[in-house]
């Protein structure tokens, strides 16, 4: 985990104001690389090779590299890197990448495996080279100033802030979060300012710049030569690398559970385990006491982290700071508890197990419904149902079955709340998806799950993963988002992934039957006892937020349909997470003044 800042000319002070943003993300060392046409800052969160040798901007030949991240097969690559002449002088990956780009160009990013969001800058020919990786684990923003040709790229928002004159709202984004929970479009929720895309390049040359797509998945590469379980060892084997102590976020479910024996094979005993659990919640504490049993079964050292209805209150303001976007999904509530009690430099998380071994019941009912479209004699009719699972079955394309059960079905009231709402509709996903724009046919789950990889994974999961634990300067990895473990499982047969009993996670459980005894049979999720704080400890906060003396924030949302909202789910069970995805935008609005 780092911080990187860059722009097309020089301006020291400039650097440094974007830097001393970006700091929590890198707290061991800050670097700076100056020239009339580059400047770049570098703060530094050292994990392989800590030594002050692999300190960045790092300079090979003509290259300057500015890297966030981690390559997994950087020792492969180094090997066959020393069989072409090359030598080294650290034992880091950011070496590797820069004398395989010295070697190959851009053709590199393509042999690079891992997580990661990094600058190159060729000091001949004055042009910047911008990438990230294909999952979307590190974020990276652009600004592009076309009346004066300059462009700016950070880890972070805020620093692009800076330079802009004028903060705007960008109404699609909000479109996206009153749709989703999220922003999927590809400008933040400030206008000008973008995200690179996952696997998107961006050359910036005599102050104009191009986008392209240059890191995609290849599904033609399944390797079912060996075993799920060797598969999965191979590349979580090199995700575990570090020179300083690691940790896991582990519960009482199946994924984090893997990564925790995983872990044992590989380290032993030798890193720690932290778990949530939330106070007065008898009901929802059996995760928390499965994943104790766990560590305390094979010696393995645990933290019990406590999560209370207060800490909604106190941290939510502190989240949308760190976030810089509204954040409606409740689990960053504990992703912030933990990042504060975390004393570990590397944590790993079991998130991407569900989204790629199909841990949702929604899945499952996707599975089904395509099946049932398949024998549908009537599906070329046109047909009216007011029945959603009866509408479902004339459904002829991935993108309308994703959208069938996407979060737009997870609200009950945007439209009486959100001004101007609309429903976002498959055509208006031309403007959203990335790795499956051209997805056609493929009427199946498999196809789904890809939409979910490119919407809900990166705008939602690792996006919040990476901010809010960077700013405590702790790197988050996903070994089951790994491009590999992706690559050969996603687009798996839809049958296989379930087997005849419909058994979510299958081809999972089947693989680690012998030790996966102690997990719980239902995973209830970091977010489970909110809607009960909400009716109780969370209403006066909830009434207070979503009020015009809060902030006056009605040329977007009815304030007043909002207190209705609150006092109905105080009632009864309504709607819950719409209230938390609007505290969370109307603290947004006020802390930038929109």
């Amino acid at each position: 985990m780092c911080g990187i800042n860059g722009f097309n000319f020089k301006n020291i002070d400039l650097i440094k104001k974007m830097s001393a943003i970006t700091s929590s993300r890198g707290p061991d060392n800050e670097g700076y690389y100056f020239s009339d046409n580059y400047t770049v800052g570098h703060n530094r969160l050292a994990i392989i090779d800590p030594d002050k040798r692999s300190n960045q901007p790092f300079k090979f030949k003509e290259f300057i590299l500015s890297f966030n991240g981690e390559i997994y097969n950087y020792s492969d690559i180094k090997n066959k890197l020393v069989s072409k002449g090359y030598s080294f002088e650290t034992t880091s990956d950011t070496e590797v990448i820069i004398k395989l780009f010295h070697l190959e160009g851009i053709n590199a990013f393509k042999k690079i495996s891992g997580i990661f969001a990094l600058s190159i800058y060729d000091t001949k020919i004055n042009k910047l080279y911008l990438v990230r990786d294909s999952v979307g684990v590190k974020p990276l923003y652009y600004y592009y100033d076309s009346t004066f040709k300059k462009f700016y790229y950070s880890s972070l928002i805020k620093p692009l802030l800076i330079s802009i004159k004028e903060k705007q709202l960008n109404n699609n984004a909000l479109l996206s979060y009153s749709n989703f929970n999220r922003n999927d479009f590809r400008e933040t929720f400030f206008k000008n300012i973008f995200k690179i895309l996952p696997g998107e390049l961006i050359e910036v040359q005599n102050g104009s710049y191009k986008r392209s797509k240059l890191i995609n998945f290849d599904f033609n590469n399944f390797n079912f030569n060996n075993s799920v379980s060797d598969i999965i060892n191979h590349n979580f084997s090199k995700q575990f690398m570090s020179d300083v102590p690691v940790a896991l976020s582990l519960s009482g479910g199946i994924d984090s559970n893997i990564i925790f024996q995983e872990l044992l094979k590989d380290k032993g005993n030798r890193f720690a385990n932290y778990s949530v659990k939330f106070k007065g919640s008898l009901k929802y504490g059996e995760d928390h006491k499965i994943a104790k049993k766990i560590s305390e079964y094979y010696g393995a050292k645990f933290h019990s982290i406590e999560v209370g209805s207060k800490d909604f209150e106190e941290a939510a303001d502190k989240i949308v700071d760190i976030v810089e976007e509204p954040t409606g999904n409740t689990n960053s509530i504990s992703n912030y508890i933990l990042s504060k009690n975390i004393s570990e430099k590397v944590l790993f998380s079991g998130d991407g197990g569900d989204e790629v071994f199909t841990g949702y019941d929604k899945y499952k009912s996707i599975y089904k419904i395509s099946l049932l479209i398949k024998i549908n004699l009537f599906k070329k009719l046109n047909f009216n149902f007011k029945n959603k699972n009866l509408k479902r079955l004339f459904i002829d394309n991935s993108r309308d079955l994703y959208l069938s059960f996407s979060e737009q079905n997870l609200f009950k009231s945007s439209n009486k709340i959100y001004n101007n709402f609309k429903y976002i509709e498959k055509n208006d996903l031309d403007k959203i998806l990335n790795h499956t724009y051209d997805l056609k046919g493929n009427l199946n789950l498999s196809s789904v799950m890809y939409h979910d990889l490119d919407t809900w994974v990166p705008n939602d999961i690792l996006l919040r993963n990476d901010k809010i634990y960077a700013n405590k300067g702790i790197e988050v990895r996903v070994p089951f988002l790994d491009k590999n473990i992706i690559e050969n499982f996603l687009m798996l047969n839809d049958f296989k992934k379930f087997g005849l009993f419909f058994k979510n996670k299958n081809i999972l459980i089947k693989s680690y039957k012998k030790v996966l005894g102690m997990t719980v049979k239902k995973k209830l999720g970091f977010n489970s006892p909110f809607a009960g704080w909400l009716r109780d400890d969370l209403f006066n906060f909830a009434s207070e937020v979503l009020n015009k003396n809060y902030y006056d924030s009605s040329n977007y949302i009815n304030l007043g349909e909002c207190q209705k909202l609150i006092k109905k789910h105080k009632e009864k069970y309504y709607d819950p997470y719409l209230i938390w995805n609007l505290i969370s935008l109307q603290i947004f609005l006020r802390k930038f003044k929109f």
